[in-house]
């Protein structure tokens, strides 16, 4: 009899096992079921909005899917009402996930381009979860909130002093966002100086990127704390002021003329409003100047800055102005000039001008005609000469090389000719009047000749045969350009007919006798 009990209860713990066993297989079976579907369902939605489920959706359906197998295979189990809990919570979180990425992250941005502020987007977040742990506690654990709130002041208040500067910050951010002091995409003026874009505002700090291309965050309560420089409020048009410090024996219309003159041409500086300069103040070895340009890329900052300190420094010395320092001791100074923009001081001038189209001139009169002439000194990309500008005056290139650029018969750009050392340009203006037929610029730094009408007209009387090249240089130069508007490649030209220059060379001859 008693092995007759002992084998009915082998058989019945061998029924009872496998039955366990056969539970925890279909709640598995379940559950991966479950996750499947919630990930297929997720995928379908999320699909149209180019956006992947994220951690907050691998968490909601690992909940759901223990939840629901434990309903299905392990009904009235007590850790499956507490799974119940915790599934439900995540499911409030993942709809928000979701209405998050498919409507503010899709709709609003992408489509309608408004942007939605992160901080905002979190705090509606934390109270979604703060909103689902409270029902649940209330409906599914009979909590009372008061009561607990109540019973854990004294926790309450610790923590909030641990948590002061943190909590600062998250009220910090919620101000940013509601008083629209900048948003992301905007460009701040910090108080070092810097120039950076804002890149994200989250609940503690905001994020930027400067013009170096480093990122870093500032925490939102020592932004509200100090000035807020926003350069995109009202407008994207900024000003942007320099200070320069020039000679007192510089007149200050004569300065402000050389100051806004640098700013030609420089890249992110606007035409509209117009640049301006101010006498600032009287200092101890200079007067100062301020100009103002105004801007609308604050990520140019740094070239423009550098473009017109650079452009100002040829243009002073174009002008023979310089930028005075401070002198305490007495002392004989030697120009620090490197020495190829120093051949305007000796005879290397003059040897130059003795080939190309000078060289019947003797070598007292090309030192005459040096003497007379204007060095000058322009700078890599700077535009000598632009085509259909007014000009009485013709260079010779001392040192460096020129582009000469023109239209061809479409109106399409061309590049004419590289000019270097010995070779002429502008000769056309200056011996018949004419606008300029092309734009010439500077590769590199270029040290020119400047030869006016009233230089030249004595060494017509001198030397005759000095009309008769310049003639058949400027017919040459003509059917170049006739040349290049039709097509043509090279812009050194045909040569003239002896007809030609004879009827060029009367024409010289004439303008100069007006």
């Amino acid at each position: 009899m008693p092995a007759l009990d002992k084998r009915r209860w082998i058989l019945l713990d061998a029924i009872i096992l496998g039955s366990f066993q056969t539970q925890v297989a279909m709640a598995v079976g379940a559950g991966v079921l479950l996750v499947l579907a919630l990930w297929f369902l997720a995928r379908l939605a999320l699909k149209p909005a180019g956006k992947r489920p994220g951690l907050v959706f691998d968490f909601a359906a690992a909940a759901i899917a223990t939840w629901g197998a434990g309903a299905w295979s392990f009904p009235g189990e007590t850790w499956v009402n507490h799974a119940g809990a915790v599934a439900w919570v995540a499911g409030a979180m993942l709809a928000w996930s979701m209405v998050d990425r498919l409507v503010f992250s899709a709709r609003f941005q992408r489509r309608r381009a408004v942007h939605m502020p992160m901080i905002l987007r979190q705090l509606i977040g934390f109270g979604v979860l703060l909103a689902a742990v409270s029902a649940v506690l209330t409906f599914g654990y009979k909590k009372e909130i008061t009561g607990l709130i109540a019973t854990s002041g004294v926790a309450a208040v610790i923590v909030g002093f641990a948590m002061q500067d943190l909590i600062a910050n998250v009220i910090g951010g919620f101000s940013i966002h509601m008083t629209h002091a900048y948003k992301v995409g905007d460009w701040l003026l910090l108080d070092d100086g810097r120039r950076a874009e804002v890149r994200e505002i989250n609940w503690r700090s905001t994020r930027l990127l400067d013009n170096d291309q480093v990122s870093f965050e500032l925490p939102n309560s020592e932004i509200v704390k100090g000035r807020i420089v926003n350069l995109n409020r009202p407008g994207e048009e900024h000003a942007v002021r320099m200070r320069f410090g020039l000679d007192y024996d510089v007149p200050p219309n004569v300065a402000k003329e050389a100051i806004l003159a640098a700013t030609a041409e420089v890249q992110g500086v606007l035409g509209k409003p117009e640049p301006n300069v101010f006498l600032i103040d009287y200092g101890d070895s200079a007067i100062i100047y301020e100009l103002r340009v105004w801007m609308r890329q604050a990520r140019l900052y740094n070239l423009t800055c550098d473009q017109i300190r650079t452009q100002l420094w040829y243009e002073l010395k174009r002008r023979d102005l310089r930028i005075p320092f401070p002198i305490r001791t007495l002392e004989k100074r030697t120009p620090n000039v490197p020495d190829h923009l120093g051949k305007a001081e000796g005879g290397a001038v003059a040897t130059v001008l003795s080939s190309g189209v000078l060289a019947c001139l003797s070598e007292d009169q090309a030192k005459n005609l040096v003497r007379q002439g204007g060095i000058r000194i322009h700078g890599s990309g700077e535009a000598i000469v632009r085509r259909d500008e007014e000009g009485s005056s013709m260079f010779v290139i001392l040192d460096g090389k020129v582009a000469v650029t023109g239209r061809d018969a479409s109106g399409a750009r061309i590049t004419l000719a590289h000019l270097g050392v010995g070779e002429c340009f502008g000769e056309m203006s200056l011996l018949t009047g004419e606008k300029r037929s092309a734009t010439v610029r500077a590769e590199g730094d270029v040290l020119l000749l400047e030869i006016r009408k009233a230089d030249l007209a004595p060494l017509f009387e001198e030397v005759p045969e000095l009309v008769e090249r310049m003639g058949g240089l400027l017919e040459k130069r003509h059917l170049a350009t006739a040349e290049a508007s039709k097509g043509g490649a090279a812009w050194s030209g045909g040569a003239a007919t002896g007809d030609q220059r004879v009827s060029l060379a009367r024409r010289i001859r004439s303008f100069f006798s007006a």
